[in-house]
């Protein structure tokens, strides 16, 4: 399945984020074995994330894509 493909439709979005890039990467490793796929680029962000006003977290744009039906 290629990602981004203007022919395949998603069908869910979701965000993962995590407060260093080791905790983002478990967290879409994760949401890959749950069959989503990556979305666009992963940004940066001072927003409190989980009630920390501190700090910053990345966070990456996941998506489910319908499945195929050939």
């Amino acid at each position: 399945m290629e990602s981004n493909s203007p022919h395949m439709k998603i069908t869910e979005y979701k965000t993962a984020h995590g407060t260093s890039s080791e905790e983002l990467d478990e967290r879409v490793n994760i949401m890959l074995r749950k069959g989503f796929q990556p979305f666009g680029n992963p940004y940066l962000s001072d927003q409190a994330v989980e009630g920390k006003a501190d700090g910053f977290a990345i966070w990456q744009a996941m998506v489910k894509y319908e499945k195929d039906a050939r």
